[in-house]
């Protein structure tokens, strides 16, 4: 937090860093407690931090929030789907303890694994819709096209504008004008120049993970907009305090156009007084279940 304060308000180093001087301790305590350390910024800077200071910042980390699944099996609400680890939500409440990642995904990653066995098992025949193929073709040829954009400068974009709009510390002001970036960035996604080459798809790798990228930053984003308090990792500036109304899921999700949105929590907030928490929306409100995209923070019941 402390840092972040000092970088964002403009007392950081020329590349937007603190320095951090551990060369009052020996190069042998450094290259015991610290080997990769000491390797990397030698590696990569050509710097000797056992000599001098090296430029640290906060960096995203692990994302609390991610698509909806039974705890028992890993089964998301598409039929057939299964998954475990950092990509779903839940576990962690609002803010991952040290280590526990790797708990995870051994403990569902099993579940989901031994689920997904079963299910493959008891089916006779694995049934294909050929529209569902035939329009994820369409939607790749699509992608393949001359273009006014290139993918790498739109990812730094995206990466910028959560750093400086969705970080460490949030504001209601900052989050609307990330998401407002965030949108025009998926505009551009349009003229996304995409070419295969002799050397293969690499274009067309890098347009799929921006807008990948993309879908997951703005739910990111929506997320942290509605969630007007500051519970674990997830610390509003105009809203400092828990407010334990809040103490429910928010779930991100895309309409019948494929356009993300947030749904009402208001029912979910008077849900949650009566014991249920769940914030999903309700049957005939336009929101495909089976697309719950990836939200930064659902906290668990009981945290």
């Amino acid at each position: 937090m402390a840092n972040y304060t000092e970088i964002i308000e403009g007392r950081g180093t020329p590349n937007g860093a603190v320095l951090l001087d551990i060369s009052h301790r020996s190069k042998e305590y450094i290259l015991q407690k610290l080997p990769r350390m000491y390797r990397q910024f030698l590696e990569s800077q050509m710097l000797d931090i056992s000599q001098k200071p090296m430029e640290v910042a906060p960096t995203a980390h692990y994302s609390m929030g991610g698509v909806v699944v039974e705890p028992d099996t890993g089964a998301t609400q598409v039929v057939g789907l299964y998954a475990a680890g950092e990509v779903t939500s839940g576990l962690h409440g609002a803010n991952r303890l040290g280590g526990n990642s790797l708990a995870e995904t051994v403990v569902f990653g099993r579940r989901a694994g031994e689920a997904a066995a079963r299910y493959a098992q008891n089916i006779p025949a694995q049934h294909r819709s050929n529209p569902v193929i035939r329009a994820a073709y369409e939607d790749l040829d699509h992608l393949i096209q001359p273009g006014t954009e290139i993918a790498r400068p739109l990812q730094r974009a995206v990466r910028d504008t959560m750093w400086e709009c969705c970080g460490v510390v949030r504001s209601g002001e900052r989050l609307q004008e990330g998401l407002e970036r965030l949108l025009n960035l998926r505009a551009a996604t349009q003229a996304l120049d995409v070419r295969p080459s002799a050397e293969g798809y690499q274009d067309l790798a890098l347009a799929l993970d921006l807008r990948a990228a993309l879908t997951a930053a703005e739910a990111t984003v929506r997320s942290a907009i509605e969630r007007r308090e500051s519970r674990g990792a997830h610390q509003r500036s105009d809203f400092p305090n828990v407010d334990d109304t809040l103490r429910v899921n928010f779930i991100i999700g895309l309409n019948g156009e494929r356009q993300i949105g947030a749904a009402d929590t208001t029912s979910a907030r008077s849900s949650h007084r009566t014991g249920n928490v769940d914030a999903r929306p309700s049957a005939g409100s336009g929101w495909s279940a089976s697309r719950i995209t990836q939200s930064h923070l659902f906290i668990r019941r009981g945290r």
